[in-house]
């Protein structure tokens, strides 16, 4: 009897595993089916810089299009389609912004005092390390994993990176490029203002409060302009890759892809944890878009402002490349984090 037992228990033991290795095979190859036209695109624009079809101030004319016409066209639109109900979800953008917030003071901190960046840099450092790929990447993975009834939390968590982190991110990089002129804050105030990036946010929340409505020609633009952002801006971190080798100051892309891929998300674990006024499903999108690669606007604004351009293209390569994996891995222990949060969840 013992020895059937223990044959019975090592035949469940194996088809445990066996599930768990098809499990986890299934998972990385959806998430690699997503992901790998990101490293594509990234490899034709290396291509087309390497046999230079496209010179570096090409490079600069597709950033240039994506920040000033691609990029605000996104985010109007991502914003003015959606309610206030929709936005304002106190809980979430508590947990979230919270978070999120804690990792970008403690990464700026990082790299003034380890690696010491000047302000704009120690900017870019920790918006690549908070920044999740969310409406390229993030939004059809964790759909696809959790079913539509994740979108709500996701768009929550989105909509606090694009009316919040991004600005702030923007008015710290303006105080760093004005702050030795005269009139500085009148500089900064008038930098950020009238960014293309700031006025889209600012007037696509106004058109979400008023509802506004446009023709249906106005909004197949919009989207013609955001559906381009993020292929071009992939295209033009290849580009920015040419001999520029992603080795150069490891330590800085090794402590940023720590934070982005594992600081962050455990923060936004911790907050729900302390919160304990989330439902399960929210917690759930919400952590696994914390997991998200670092997003491409990172180098579209670093070229931008003409600092930090290498390690910002080459973060966006390595957390996607990484991410592969370490986004496999939180899917497959997501039930049992969610579950730790449920005596404390509705």
């Amino acid at each position: 009897r013992d020895l059937v037992r223990s044959r019975g228990l090592g035949d469940v033991y194996k088809r445990q595993v066996s599930f768990s290795r098809l499990y986890i095979t299934g998972r990385m190859a959806q998430i690699t089916s997503i992901i790998l036209p990101f490293f594509s695109l990234i490899a034709l624009g290396w291509i087309g810089g390497k046999t230079k079809i496209v010179s570096s101030e090409g490079m600069r004319g597709i950033n240039g299009f994506v920040f000033y016409f691609a990029l605000p066209a996104l985010l109007f639109r991502a914003l003015a389609s959606r309610t206030p109900s929709e936005i304002w979800q106190p809980d979430i953008l508590l947990a979230y912004g919270g978070a999120t917030l804690l990792v970008y003071g403690a990464t700026r901190l990082i790299a003034k005092r380890v690696f010491k960046l000047d302000p704009a840099c120690q900017t870019l450092f920790s918006f690549g390390s908070t920044m999740p790929n969310v409406g390229f990447m993030g939004l059809p993975l964790i759909i696809g994993l959790l079913g539509t009834q994740a979108t709500v939390p996701l768009i929550v968590a989105l909509s606090f990176d694009l009316i919040f982190m991004l600005p702030l991110s923007l008015f710290l990089l303006e105080t760093a490029k004005h702050a030795d002129g005269t009139n500085p804050l009148g500089k900064i105030l008038r930098g950020t203002l009238l960014n293309p990036v700031v006025i889209a946010i600012l007037t696509g929340v106004a058109a979400s409060i008023l509802d506004l409505r446009w023709p249906d020609g106005v909004d197949y633009l919009l989207e013609l302009l955001g559906r381009s952002a993020g292929p071009a801006a992939l295209f033009a971190i290849g580009v920015a890759l040419v001999g520029r080798p992603i080795a150069e100051n490891r330590a800085e892309l090794a402590v940023m892809s720590i934070a982005k891929l594992v600081a962050h998300p455990v923060a936004v674990f911790i907050a729900f944890y302390s919160l304990g006024t989330v439902s399960g499903l929210e917690a759930q999108a919400v952590l696994l878009l914390a997991g998200l690669p670092t997003a491409g606007n990172v180098f579209v604004i670093a070229t931008t402002y003409d600092r930090y351009i290498v390690r910002s293209s080459s973060i966006v390569l390595v957390t996607t490349a990484v991410g592969v994996i370490s986004f496999s891995v939180l899917t497959l222990y997501i039930d049992p984090l969610i579950a730790a949060l449920r005596p404390f969840t509705p």
